[in-house]
C-alpha cells in the first residue's frame, strides 16, 4: 500500500492507494499548520483503511514548488517515513500533479507576491507575473503517479532529494525582534 502526501500549499492531501484503487483520501485547509496537522491526517487515514504503518510498502510526496515551511514538513515526513520503514520513496512536481489531475497541457500556480508558477509538459517550471486559479490538488492523483513510477523503476535517493523550490523563501525579520533591537 503506497501512502501519497501533498503539503505543498495551504491545502494538505494525504492519501493510500494499493497500486489497484484509492482506499482513502483526507484534504484539508492547513494553511501553516503542516506540522501539527499532518500525522493525525496520516493516522486517521490509515484507520480508515484498517490499516497501520506496517502495511505500507512504498511513499509518494509532492516535491514543490509552494509553501517553503509545507514542502519541508512533507518531504522531512516522508523521508522519515522511507528511512525508518526501508521503503522505497517516489515523488512528483505540484505543477505536474495539477497537469494530471485537470487535464491540462500547461499550468500556472500563485506562487505569492502576484507571481506564478508556470509549466507545460516537459517544460521547465518559469516564475512570471500574475495570478492563475486555485486549484486544489487531492493525494490520490499523487499516489496513481507514484504507483505509474514505482512500476517503471524511477524511486528517489531518500539522503540525497529535496524540495523544488524556484525562488528563495520570503523572510522578513519578526517585529518583535526588531522592536527589541532597536530599544
Amino acid at each position: 500500500m503506497l501512502l501519497a502526501l501533498d503539503t505543498a500549499t495551504h491545502y494538505a492531501s494525504v492519501a493510500l492507494h494499493d497500486g489497484e484503487r484509492l482506499l482513502a483520501e483526507q484534504t484539508w485547509l492547513a494553511n501553516h499548520d503542516h506540522t501539527r496537522t499532518l500525522l493525525p491526517h496520516v493516522q486517521a487515514l490509515l484507520a480508515d483503511a484498517h490499516a497501520g504503518m506496517d502495511s505500507l510498502s512504498a511513499l509518494a510526496v509532492a516535491l514543490g514548488p509552494g509553501s517553503f515551511n509545507g514542502l519541508r514538513v512533507g518531504l522531512s515526513t516522508a523521508k522519515g517515513l522511507a528511512i525508518a520503514l526501508k521503503l522505497p520513496l517516489t515523488g512528483a512536481s505540484t505543477l505536474e500533479l495539477l497537469a494530471a489531475e485537470y487535464d491540462l497541457a500547461e499550468v500556472a500556480m500563485n506562487a505569492s507576491r502576484g507571481r506564478v508558477y508556470r509549466w507545460s509538459t516537459g517544460g521547465d517550471i518559469e516564475l512570471i507575473d500574475g495570478a492563475a486559479p486555485n486549484r486544489v490538488r487531492h493525494a490520490g492523483t499523487l499516489a496513481e503517479l507514484g504507483w505509474q513510477r514505482l512500476r517503471e523503476g524511477h524511486t528517489l535517493d531518500v539522503t540525497k532529494v529535496e524540495p523544488i523550490y524556484v525562488q528563495p523563501p520570503h523572510i522578513t525579520e519578526s517585529r518583535k525582534k526588531a522592536h527589541m533591537q532597536a530599544a
